[in-house]
C-alpha cells in the first residue's frame, strides 16, 4: 500500500475516533459518511435519521445478473469516558469508540473507494451498509425494515470487528462466532420502613443483593463446558437513607456460547429468583429474555474462501478457530436474509498493556487496518459467482 494510502486509511480511523456518537444520534457521524462517499462519486441513502447506505454497481457483466455482496459497518459509540491523552481522543464527554467501530467505518470507506476505482473489473455488486444503533441492539432491524437485504438481493453478508486480545491476525470459525444474549430486568416491590421500626419492613435492597449472590452462585457452580455469565450492570433503589427501600430494580445479561445453556440457565435463575421473593416477603417481577439473540454462525463454505483470502494476506497468521466468544451481536437477523461471513481481526498493541472492549483505556494496533483492507477487498474482487451458482445447487 502506498504511504499516502496507508495515511488517508489512518486518519480517517483518528478522525471517526474523535467523534464518537450514541446510538441514534450519529448524526455528525452520519455526515461524514455522506460526504466521504460523495466526494469519490458513490450516491448515499439515508435509512432512518443515521443509517447509511449505498450501492456500487459492477460494470463488469449485466448488474441485474450480478451476485450481491453487501459490507456492514457499525458507526456508534459507547458511554464510556476515553482515559488516554492524545490528539484524536474523543471530543465528547463521556463518550468512546472503545469498540473498535471507528476502525470499522474508517476501512469500509476506504475500501468502498477501492472498489468503485476498480468497478471495471468488479465480479460482483457491494451494498454498503453503515448501521447506527449496533450497541443497542435496534440498528439492525432498522437497516434490513430499510431494504438493504433486497432489490438487489443481498447473496453475502460480510461483518467483521477488531479486537486487541493477540498479535495482528484474522480468525474465522465455523461453530459460533457470538453468543446467546438475552436481557434480565428485575422489578423487587418490598415494604418501606422508617429503620426504628425495620421488623415492619420488606427490604427491597436486600433482596436485591441476594439476587447479586445468585449471579454468582450459578456463575460458579453451573456445569458445562462452553462459556456463559449472568451479570447485573444495573441497580437501582430506594428514596432516603434512613427508610427500608420498598422498591428496587436491576437490569443485567445472560450470555452462553449454546443455546441449550441459555435456556438451563434462564430456567435456573428464574425458579431462584422466585425462592428468594417468598423468603425475603417481596414481589418480584421478573423478566429474563425468553427468546434471545441467537449466536452467529458463518457459512461454511464461505469461511473455507475467507480461509485462503486471509493465509495469502497474513500467512500463519489467519486462523480457523474454534474459541467460543461471550460477545453478540444482532447481525444474526441479517444472516437470515442471506449466506454471512463474520471475520475476526486480531491487533494486539506490542510492548503496551492492552485493555478490554469497553474498556476507557480500548485501542488497536494501527496497522491491522491496511491488512483488514486487503482482507475485504481481495474477498470482494476474487469472489467466483459461478461457484456461489453451485454452492446453491
Amino acid at each position: 500500500m502506498r504511504e499516502n494510502d496507508l495515511q488517508e486509511l489512518i486518519n480517517l480511523r483518528r478522525k471517526f475516533h474523535s467523534i464518537p456518537e450514541l446510538s441514534l444520534h450519529e448524526h455528525k457521524t452520519a455526515a461524514e459518511i455522506e460526504k466521504y462517499l460523495n466526494n469519490i462519486g458513490i450516491q448515499s441513502v439515508r435509512i432512518g435519521k443515521t443509517g447509511i447506505t449505498a450501492m456500487i454497481w459492477s460494470d463488469n457483466h449485466d448488474r441485474k445478473k450480478q451476485k450481491t455482496i453487501a459490507l456492514r459497518a457499525e458507526i456508534d459509540g459507547v458511554a464510556v469516558q476515553e482515559q488516554i491523552e492524545w490528539e484524536y481522543q474523543s471530543q465528547n464527554t463521556g463518550v468512546m469508540h472503545a469498540c473498535g467501530h471507528d476502525a470499522i467505518v474508517a476501512t469500509v470507506l476506504f475500501t468502498a473507494k477501492h472498489l468503485f476505482e476498480h468497478k471495471s473489473k468488479l465480479p460482483v455488486n457491494v451494498r454498503l451498509i453503515f448501521q447506527p444503533a449496533e450497541e443497542n441492539g435496534v440498528g439492525t432491524d432498522i437497516m434490513i425494515n430499510g431494504g438493504v437485504m433486497d432489490d438487489p438481493k443481498v447473496d453475502v453478508f460480510m461483518m467483521y470487528h477488531y479486537v486487541n486480545d493477540a498479535l495482528l491476525g484474522m480468525e474465522l470459525s465455523k461453530g459460533a462466532s457470538s453468543a446467546a444474549i438475552g436481557k434480565i430486568k428485575i422489578n423487587i416491590i418490598g415494604k418501606g420502613s422508617h429503620w426504628s421500626m425495620a421488623e415492619y419492613g420488606h427490604d427491597a435492597i436486600m433482596a436485591a443483593a441476594d439476587i447479586l449472590k445468585l449471579t454468582q452462585k450459578i456463575n460458579h457452580n453451573y456445569q458445562t463446558t462452553s462459556p456463559f455469565i449472568i451479570g447485573i450492570g444495573q441497580i437501582q433503589g430506594g428514596t432516603s437513607p434512613n427508610v427500608i427501600s420498598g422498591n428496587a430494580h436491576l437490569d443485567g445479561t445472560l450470555r452462553a456460547a449454546k443455546l441449550t445453556d441459555y435456556h438451563a440457565l434462564r430456567e435456573q435463575f428464574i425458579t431462584e429468583a422466585n425462592i428468594i421473593s417468598e423468603r425475603t416477603k417481596t414481589k418480584m417481577e421478573i423478566e429474563v429474555d425468553s427468546e434471545p439473540i441467537k449466536p452467529i454462525f458463518s457459512n461454511r463454505n464461505l469461511v473455507d474462501y475467507g480461509m485462503k483470502i486471509g493465509q495469502e494476506v497474513f500467512a500463519n497468521g489467519a486462523c480457523l478457530s474454534n474459541v467460543e466468544y461471550l460477545s453478540g451481536d444482532s447481525a444474526v437477523d441479517y444472516f437470515k436474509h442471506s449466506r454471512g461471513i463474520y471475520f475476526i481481526f486480531t491487533a494486539q498493541e506490542v510492548d503496551k498493556k492492552n485493555y478490554p472492549l469497553h474498556n476507557g483505556r480500548f485501542n488497536i494496533n494501527e496497522r491491522i487496518l491496511p491488512l483488514s483492507f486487503k482482507t475485504l477487498y481481495e474477498f470482494i474482487m476474487n469472489f467466483d459467482g459461478d461457484w456461489y451458482e453451485q454452492l446453491e445447487n
